[in-house]
């Protein structure tokens, strides 16, 4: 694949794949970025530019067609699935809806963390394209109320529902990467819920995991076997890995050595902290309404501290 192979996929993905949203001039902006301070100017930005070809981005139509298969595949089938077996395996579809109503009447869908951060964010897309009650969507401080009991003479504070007819509360948000985040937010909260509420059913679902996230979100004093992706990413996505699924069958000129070390210069002067992604992420990932900083920094950084062209923008936290 040579310079003008590699020019003429990126303006076929910005016209088809990227919905228009990341235009040619966008592209030749971020190209600018890389001067030559590793190996020659035309090297590098070959370099970049090739990756840029390997990047997974999802716009708005994906993220809401995912939106639905999330829904429909790790929410409505499992209950529908679970009322045949409690029917006797009926066939029977007014039966099976009915079911599924009650069990919906019992959930409530949560996002995860702040509610202007992403995962609360998408939800409002997912209530939309599910065609959901807003009803069925709240946050932690709405459903439960703090309580402190006495545990063996020593004053615990526990978190009761407020409403005895919920039983299901569904966390969402849109990407799990190391899971360090989730579980910050949750840990803790779980474990209250759990010591004043016997029986209850604490669920998490993303758009987007990686393995180890995923794992993670899985252990007894999270979710215990009850967190699902869409999509889980395995090691083959950290990009810059002899295994990587992104480089796999690359051009002849194509070297991952290289790539790493252009992709670790710029990313060190950028995100000093994190030159190859949050937890070394190593994703090449992004989305319409953000990019996760599990990606390499270089598409997504936007120049606090070196003059530098986003490509796939991130909205950063300001805490």
């Amino acid at each position: 694949m040579d310079r003008a192979t590699v020019n003429r996929v990126l303006r076929s993905l910005s016209e088809h794949a990227w919905e228009n949203e990341i235009r040619w001039p966008h592209i030749q902006s971020w190209e600018a970025n890389f001067t030559g301070e590793v190996y020659s100017e035309d090297e590098e930005r070959l370099y970049a530019l090739f990756a840029l070809t390997r990047f997974m981005y999802f716009g708005r139509q994906a993220i809401l067609e995912m939106l639905k298969s999330l829904y429909r595949d790790h929410f409505r089938s499992p209950l529908i699935q679970r009322a045949r077996r409690n029917h006797n395996n009926t066939k029977d579809w007014g039966i099976l809806e009915a079911a599924f109503k009650q069990e919906l009447a019992a959930t409530k869908f949560l996002g995860v963390g702040n509610p202007a951060e992403s995962g609360a964010h998408l939800l409002y897309r997912f209530r939309q394209v599910n065609r959901l009650s807003k009803e069925l969507f709240s946050d932690i401080s709405t459903e439960f109320v703090s309580r402190v009991v006495g545990i063996n003479g020593v004053a615990t504070v526990q978190l009761e529902r407020r409403h005895a007819q919920i039983n299901r509360y569904v966390f969402f948000d849109d990407l799990v990467g190391s899971g360090t985040q989730a579980s910050i937010y949750l840990a803790d909260q779980l474990k209250k819920i759990r010591q004043a509420n016997a029986n209850i059913d604490l669920r998490f679902m993303c758009l987007f995991a990686t393995t180890a996230g995923l794992q993670k979100l899985n252990t007894t004093p999270l979710f215990a076997g009850n967190a699902v992706a869409l999509f889980e990413l395995d090691s083959t996505y950290h990009c810059l890995t002899l295994n990587s699924r992104h480089f796999k069958n690359p051009p002849s000129w194509f070297d991952i050595g290289k790539m790493t070390k252009i992709a670790s210069h710029y990313g060190a002067a950028l995100q000093p902290q994190l030159p190859l992604g949050y937890k070394n992420g190593q994703l090449l990932l992004g989305f319409s309404h953000n990019t996760p900083d599990n990606t390499l920094p270089i598409f997504w950084d936007e120049g606090a501290l070196r003059p530098w062209q986003a490509v796939f923008k991130r909205f950063d936290k300001i805490y």
